[in-house]
Parts: structure tokens; sequence; C-alpha cells
């Protein structure tokens, strides 16, 4: 994946975690492929619809959560501020 479409991913899960916390749910990487998938069905711009579909094959790469949370620096934030929410 080129940096640039990686980024881009990012910036789409940002979506999504922040629907989440809006909602407060919680910020997992279960909650945040399922969102996506809700955003997914709502959405009819392509580039957007393949941007989404990225960065739900990018979630799916991890096999657990706190896989992804000692990988991915900016899940852990994630995961604290919905910590601070409840």
């Amino acid at each position: 994946m080129l940096f640039q479409d990686h980024e881009k991913s990012h910036i789409i899960i940002g979506e999504a975690a922040l629907s989440l916390a809006l909602c407060r749910k919680e910020i997992s990487v279960a909650n945040l492929f399922s969102q996506l998938g809700l955003m997914s069905k709502s959405e009819n711009n392509i580039d957007r619809l393949t941007q989404i579909a990225k960065a739900r094959n990018w979630l799916m790469s991890f096999e657990s959560p706190s896989v992804a949370e000692e990988q991915i620096p900016y899940l852990q934030t994630l995961v604290g501020l919905n910590n601070e929410l409840n």
C-alpha cells in the first residue's frame, strides 16, 4: 500500500473512531471494522468506498485487539480516549 493510501486509511479509521466515540461506544478493532461497514453502506463515492475497503482489509490483518494496540500507537490513544469517556 502506498504511503498516501495508508494515510487515507488512517483518516477513514479516524472518522469511524470519532463516530463510535460520539455514540459512546467502545473503540475497538472489531467495532471499527463494523463501523466502517456501516459507513460503506451509506457511501456513494467510489474513492471513499475504496478507502473504506482498504481500511477494513488493514484492520483484518490484526489477529486480536491487543496486537493492534501494541503495533499502532494511535489506536492506544483512541482506547485511552474511550476509557476517559467511560
